[in-house]
């Protein structure tokens, strides 16, 4: 027997069977597995309910201005509106809510109290930081005049509005300087206040004469 035939038995080519083989192909799959799970893990989403389009304050939720999205949120995942949940008939919007905008419960309500019905105004953060919930005030608002960059004389559209709550406005960059003025007004001036909101007048709050008894 030759060398060279003496060292061929050690260079035998591996067969399927080989379990070195075997062992290195099941490591790979491991491995291969183990990424996928990771990157599946880090990219988890979740159903959560969005604008579909612009919803002003006061409109009803419905399926034709609310959709879902799968959405990746980690731990800010509670403050939003999971599409497991149920959003309560007659829900409404309670500020304006932009399409594509995550729905929060802050941001819907189905409240109405003696007749009242919640109403949010975004305003100055300085005008209204001296109010707080259970404050009575008058809504005054200035309408944009027609065809000039100017404004009428303010007046009064509701009177007696109770403050709900006041919540500073931020953004991903910091403060907007306005805050969600949370209010409680009258059914019948409702549409008034709304449409206030939507012509871009100026609102203020002034502090109302009210007294327990009155409206």
């Amino acid at each position: 027997m030759t060398a060279q035939e003496n060292l061929a038995p050690r260079f035998k080519k591996p067969g399927f069977r080989d379990p070195k083989l075997l062992a290195g192909v099941l490591i790979i799959l491991l491995s291969v597995l183990g990424v996928v799970g990771l990157i599946r893990a880090t990219n988890q989403t979740q159903p959560y309910y969005v604008a579909s389009k612009d919803i002003g304050i006061g409109e009803k939720i419905t399926t034709d201005n609310v959709t879902t999205a799968q959405v990746k949120l980690g731990e800010s995942a509670g403050l939003y509106l999971s599409a497991e949940q149920v959003i309560a008939d007659g829900s409404v919007a309670t500020r304006p809510l932009a399409a594509g905008e995550l729905l929060s419960p802050r941001s819907l309500s189905t409240e109405v109290s003696d007749g009242r019905r919640l109403v949010t105004l975004l305003l100055d953060q300085y005008a209204v930081a001296e109010y707080v919930p259970g404050n009575r005030v008058d809504i005054w608002v200035a309408y944009k005049t027609e065809g000039a960059n100017s404004y009428g004389d303010p007046v009064v559209i509701a009177e007696s509005a109770e403050v709900h709550s006041v919540t500073a406005q931020e953004s991903v960059i910091g403060g907007t300087g306005r805050s969600a003025v949370e209010l409680w007004v009258n059914q019948d001036v409702l549409p008034t206040v709304l449409g206030a909101t939507s012509k871009g007048a100026v609102i203020s709050l002034v502090p109302s004469a009210y007294t327990p008894g009155g409206n």
